[in-house]
C-alpha cells in the first residue's frame, strides 16, 4: 500500500499534501485530481490552493479550525477519484524562432549533447509538453516532457536579463520567459507570442495540466507574427487534447 500523499501542517492557516517526490504525469494527475476535489466539496473552507510537481499547498479560511479542518479533508481525500471528472485539456502551439539572433546558447546545448543545431531544434519541437504549473513570473510555465537529449544544466551565471518570450531549458525542463527578467536557463529560441495579459480574463494564456508544442520558424515570420499581435490580428493554434 502507498504512504502518498502525506499530510502536514504549513503554518497557521494551511496545510501540505505530497506525493513522491518526481516529475511525472502520474504524480500530476494525483495533484491535479485532489487540487480539484478540495475545490468542489470543501470551498466552504479554503482560500485558495497552489499545486507543484508533487505537492498542494491548501490555504483554509482564518476562522476555521486548521487541525479539523486538515483531518475532515483527509478523510474524505479517497472519494477525489470518483467525484472529480475527467478535466478537458488543450494543446497550444507556440512559434519559435531557434535562429542565433533569439537562441544565444543553442550551440551550447548542441555542443554538451554531440547534436547539430538543426537536431536541437528537431528534437525541442517535436514533443508535446505538459504544463506541470505556473510559477516564478507570473504566466511560467514549467513543461515537462524534455528529450533526455537535450538535458542541460543552468548556466553557471545567471543572466542579468533574459528577454520575454526567451524559451529555455534549465535541467530537465524547458519553459518560455513571460517578461523580462533575470535568468539562468539555456537559451535556445524566443516566441513573439505573449503569454501573460493583465487586461485578459484569464490573464495566462495556458494552465496546468493543458500542453504546448513548439512550432519553428524564421526570423521572418517571428516579425510577421509580432505586428499581427500589435493589430489585434493574431491567436495561436489552440486543440482539445487527448492521450
Amino acid at each position: 500500500m502507498s504512504k502518498f500523499p502525506t499530510y502536514q501542517l504549513f503554518g497557521d492557516h494551511a496545510f501540505l499534501i505530497t506525493w513522491e517526490e518526481r516529475i511525472q504525469p502520474k504524480t500530476h494527475q494525483a495533484v491535479m485530481q485532489m487540487q480539484q476535489f478540495i475545490e468542489l466539496k470543501f470551498a466552504q473552507l479554503i482560500v485558495e490552493t497552489v499545486s507543484t510537481y508533487h505537492s498542494l499547498a491548501v490555504y483554509v479560511k482564518p476562522s476555521i479550525d486548521i487541525s479539523r479542518a486538515l483531518e475532515e479533508i483527509k478523510c474524505a481525500a479517497s472519494e477525489a477519484k470518483s467525484i472529480v471528472p475527467a478535466a478537458s485539456r488543450k494543446i497550444i502551439e507556440i512559434p519559435v524562432c531557434y535562429e542565433a539572433a533569439f537562441a544565444p546558447d543553442i550551440e551550447y546545448v548542441a555542443a554538451q549533447h554531440k547534436l547539430t543545431i538543426e537536431e536541437v531544434i528537431a528534437k525541442h519541437s517535436e514533443t508535446n509538453y505538459l504544463v506541470y504549473f505556473l510559477g516564478f513570473l507570473p504566466g511560467f510555465p514549467y513543461l515537462g516532457g524534455l528529450d533526455p537529449d537535450l538535458v542541460t544544466a543552468r548556466k553557471a551565471t545567471p543572466r542579468t536579463i533574459v528577454p520575454k518570450g526567451a524559451v529555455a531549458i534549465g535541467g530537465s525542463q524547458t519553459g518560455i520567459y513571460p517578461q523580462d527578467s533575470p535568468g539562468g536557463w539555456q537559451i535556445i529560441g524566443r516566441t513573439p507570442v505573449a503569454l501573460f495579459d493583465s487586461s485578459k480574463t484569464p490573464p495566462v494564456l495556458f494552465g496546468s495540466g493543458d500542453y504546448v508544442r513548439f512550432k519553428a520558424i524564421d526570423h521572418q515570420e517571428f516579425e510577421r507574427i509580432e505586428r499581427a499581435i500589435r493589430s489585434n490580428d493574431f491567436e495561436p493554434l489552440i486543440e482539445g487534447y487527448d492521450d
